[in-house]
């Protein structure tokens, strides 16, 4: 669902009584808060998914995380949308549970380090410092590109 149309979210929550998941476009703090106090989503089965690379970067997530706190929700249903590197690290590091990933889309810019290695969908962390754009030799490729 869109998470930022609240009222359709409210609506939804009020009829389902199954786990709703919010699309990926929540980006900032606000978007967040202002979902949690008018969306009518619920802590214990809802699931939020926030693109972290979008959404200022780690300090701002961290702040989305909090908030989330502070209403009741679980850390565990918030889930990191954007399918790279950067994502995959915050998961792991906070201890989220996953993160939503698409390894092969949005080439070459998408997906994860070359050297990630994707079994049984699930991807093993790597040395790869960043958002995965530093071990991607096809997008090495285009910025070497550009720089010339």
């Amino acid at each position: 669902m869109a998470p930022l149309d609240y009222h359709l979210n409210a609506t939804v929550a009020e009829h389902y009584t199954g786990s709703i998941a919010t699309g990926e476009n929540l980006f900032s703090l606000q978007d967040a808060r202002n979902l949690i106090r008018y969306g009518g989503l619920r802590p214990d089965r809802d699931t939020i998914r926030v693109d972290s690379a979008l959404s200022y970067g780690l300090v701002e997530y961290l702040r989305i995380q909090d908030m989330l706190r502070q209403h009741g929700w679980s850390s565990r249903r918030c889930i990191p949308h954007g399918g790279h590197q950067f994502s995959l690290h915050i998961a792991a590091a906070l201890k989220l549970g996953g993160n939503e990933s698409y390894p092969g889309e949005f080439q070459p810019t998408g997906g994860f380090a070359d050297d990630a290695v994707v079994e049984k969908s699930r991807v093993g962390l790597t040395d790869t410092p960043g958002i995965g754009f530093e071990s991607k030799a096809a997008f090495y490729k285009v910025l070497r590109a550009l720089h010339s």
